[in-house]
């Protein structure tokens, strides 16, 4: 889903740490090491975040969270080095309302990160640094191909204002149009420089923004839907949702949540000005943000007032969110907790490796995912040993902008019986998308590999189903650890959230 501020997704723990992060579209982002597709109709999976000024000689795939092509794989296999690259999901990830944006989620994916496009449900395998060779691709007819030109020239010789026509538009919308026309919406997809180095700076866990998630409202309006701490906006006083009205004096009404978001994001220093209301029927604020280098703590952890319960929420598996996990986890115990409740709901997905890490903090043995190539060849990636919280109750919450990584971690925690999963049918991106680049820096992500769960169950358009239904009210926000750890004892007894307060419910009885 997109977001304006993403971070970014960690690599596999097993794989080399890339160099720089590797991007989903709006995601992401990855058990063990994700790697492209073995066979030779997949394309290898390394990515190089920088712009090649040749197009390589094979396309190599950056994993993502998609489905694998439906079309017959080139003949040529390309040789190239393998990496692990994010799971990112598309949909925001902290305090997004419940189910009203959902069908806008994919469609918006690219926006929600400003300064990073992430998308929903794209699992990244971790990369190792290099070059990223082009799978050859297989010819198409003559006459599709001269189609192609035929429709360019016309263009160019029969259009009014042929002489102001850009030509790289003209290329991107092709792209786009071939990317569209695949039919895997949302997933595979076609991304401009800009959008690539963007997506690329939000997998680090830091960027250039305002601190803000985006999304929309059923009405089409953009809608702020997370706030991170200490970041511009927070300090600014921008809210969970709030409506944005204006940018810089323009009008948001009728403007895509991309166009919203491009107006949004600009240089570290600049300031933007923000016209917002918390509701249709609220006056309107008017917020000055001066852009700044954001850094996201993909981990946030609080005891619950009068109970022996810690609730641990993970934004997104972006680097480094199995290592801020565990010591989260022991401080936790340290406090006393002997119970778990882990908050996945909105989270977008990351690496693919720091899903594996996390799931294996919880897990002593068994799978944490198995991989399907285009061949229907399957691949099980195994817990790793050692986990800090493999022996406390646990309960996992989940909606629908629960994707990508965050779906491998919950659809294994569930499939080894080890928690009980509460909310609603998560987002559904059980794919790797290869990222392929083109000459020019720009690049296609194409699914290339599909993730099941330990039991084979597919998550792709599928989600992951909840052992416990809890739908939650549009209006109604998540209620996060920043919030939680506020409120007394009594206030808890209240929780406006219902999920939280049926997971807390749950965790207390099975302790």
């Amino acid at each position: 889903m997109p977001d304006f501020d993403t971070p970014e997704p960690s690599p596999d723990p097993t794989r080399p740490e890339p160099s720089e992060p590797v991007q989903p579209v709006r995601a992401a982002e990855m058990s063990s090491d994700l790697e492209p597709t073995e066979a030779a109709a997949e394309p290898a999976t390394q990515t190089d975040p920088t712009p090649q000024a040749e197009p390589p000689a094979a396309a190599q795939p950056e994993p993502w969270a998609t489905e694998p092509p439906a079309t017959e794989p080139p003949a040529a296999e390309p040789s190239a080095q393998t990496a692990e690259q994010p799971l990112l999901a598309k949909r925001p990830r902290s305090r997004r309302p419940g189910g009203a944006v959902q069908g806008v989620i994919v469609a918006a994916a690219l926006a929600l990160t400003f300064g990073a496009g992430v998308g929903i449900g794209r699992t990244i395998p971790d990369q190792t640094p290099g070059g990223t060779a082009i799978a050859a691709s297989p010819s198409a007819s003559d006459g599709e191909l001269a189609l192609i030109r035929e429709a360019w020239d016309t263009i160019h010789q029969n259009y009014v204002d042929a002489k102001d026509l850009n030509d790289q538009a003209l290329a991107y919308g092709a792209i786009n149009g071939l990317a569209d026309a695949v039919g895997d919406t949302g997933h595979t997809s076609f991304m401009t420089p800009q959008e690539r180095q963007s997506s690329q700076s939000s997998l680090s866990g830091s960027y250039v923004g305002i601190g803000a998630e985006m999304d929309t409202t059923t009405d089409g309006l953009p809608l702020v839907v997370g706030v991170f701490r200490d970041s511009p906006a927070d300090a600014a006083g921008l809210h969970a949702g709030d409506i944005m009205i204006t940018v810089d004096g323009r009008s948001t009404a009728g403007a895509s949540l991309d166009t919203v978001i491009s107006w949004v994001r600009g240089e570290a220093g600049t300031t933007v000005v923000l016209t917002v209301k918390a509701g249709a029927d609220a006056p309107e604020r008017t917020l000055k943000i001066v852009r700044a280098d954001v850094h996201i703590q993909p981990v946030s952890w609080t005891m619950v007032a009068g109970s022996k319960t810690a609730v641990v929420r993970l934004e997104q598996f972006s680097k480094g969110a199995s290592d801020a996990l565990i010591p989260a986890l022991k401080a936790a115990r340290a406090a006393g907790a002997d119970r778990l409740v882990l908050d996945l709901r909105g989270d977008p997905g990351g690496y693919v490796g720091e899903a594996v890490a996390v799931a294996s903090q919880f897990l002593s043995s068994g799978t944490v995912y198995v991989e399907r190539n285009a061949k229907g060849e399957e691949k099980p990636t195994a817990v790793t040993p050692g986990g800090v919280a493999t022996d406390l109750p646990l309960v996992v919450l989940v909606d629908h902008g629960t994707a990508s990584a965050s779906e491998i971690v919950a659809g294994a925690l569930q499939d080894s019986g080890r928690a009980k999963i509460v909310g609603v049918t998560t987002f559904g991106t059980g794919t790797v998308l290869g990222e392929f680049p083109l000459s020019d820096g720009s690049a296609l992500r194409i699914g290339t590999v599909e993730w099941l769960t330990p039991k084979g169950r597919v998550i792709w358009h599928a989600g992951i189903a909840p052992d416990v239904t809890v739908a939650r009210a549009d209006t109604v926000l998540p209620t996060v650890p920043d919030d939680l750890g506020r409120m007394t004892a009594a206030q808890v007894a209240q929780l406006k959230d219902p999920q939280l307060k049926k997971a807390l419910e749950l965790v207390a009885a099975a302790h």
